[in-house]
């Protein structure tokens, strides 16, 4: 079994999975609700409140999905299945993260297309053609950066075997981010380092160093404890 196939497994497993459904439903439930209260009701407030709200979204979903793609093979407990196929260990975990990345992605340009068009919808006023080329490239890097930071989140649950303990970290980083969100030390805490990029539109040299170590001793870790870890 190469790559191609096992990341095709793995897309039928997300596919069937009430899951995958249920993130796009709840994420696109919260955005509308946060449509009916913009005010004023023009399309600079929409922007500026979406692109805050979607920083949450993007903590919070890329961190679920990454811990739940992982943790949900020891829930249904067919990790030990996983690593009875003909394939190696490293191409499992690899699989994986495309899988993630690709889910990520498709959450992203779900939210940012749906938010479109509840302020179409809602007839917000004000419309300027330099709205969208202005807000996606930043709204697309914020988002790709929580990406990366998730990776942490398959470690989690990799080594605790399950989907609990990555979740109750998830907890512990969001309300941190949420402390520390406005505070000096946002630039060196990793999940809040891409909020401060969303506002600032800059980083400073540290808070990019950070996030890459934050993300690839995430992808590191997963790929060692797949490799050398008893699936017991």
């Amino acid at each position: 079994m190469n790559i191609i196939s096992a990341v095709y497994c793995e897309a039928i497993k997300i596919r069937r999975s009430k899951v995958f459904w249920f993130s796009f439903l709840l994420f696109a439930a919260a955005l509308a609700m946060m449509s009916f209260g913009i005010e004023p009701r023009n399309w600079e407030s929409f922007f500026d409140r979406f692109l805050a709200l979607a920083a949450n979204m993007g903590l919070v979903g890329s961190f679920f999905i990454s811990s739940w793609v992982f943790g949900r093979e020891f829930t249904d407990k067919t990790n030990k299945d996983l690593v009875a196929k003909p394939v190696s260990r490293e191409t499992v975990v690899f699989s994986k993260y495309i899988i993630i990345f690709i889910w990520c992605i498709i959450f992203m340009l779900f939210i940012y297309l749906f938010s479109l068009m509840m302020g179409l919808l809602l007839g917000f006023t004000g419309y300027t053609p330099s709205l969208i080329p202005e807000s996606l490239p930043v709204f697309i890097l914020t988002f790709l950066f929580y990406i990366f930071l998730s990776a942490p989140g398959a470690f989690f649950a990799s080594i605790s075997k399950g989907i609990l303990a990555p979740i109750g970290i998830l907890f512990i980083i969001a309300i941190a981010a949420n402390i520390l969100g406005n505070t000096e030390a946002a630039v060196y805490f990793p999940w809040t380092i891409p909020t401060v990029f969303r506002e600032t539109g800059s980083l400073i040299p540290a808070s990019i160093v950070i996030m890459i170590l934050t993300g690839a001793a995430g992808i590191i870790g997963t790929f060692a404890w797949w490799r050398f870890a008893e699936q017991g």
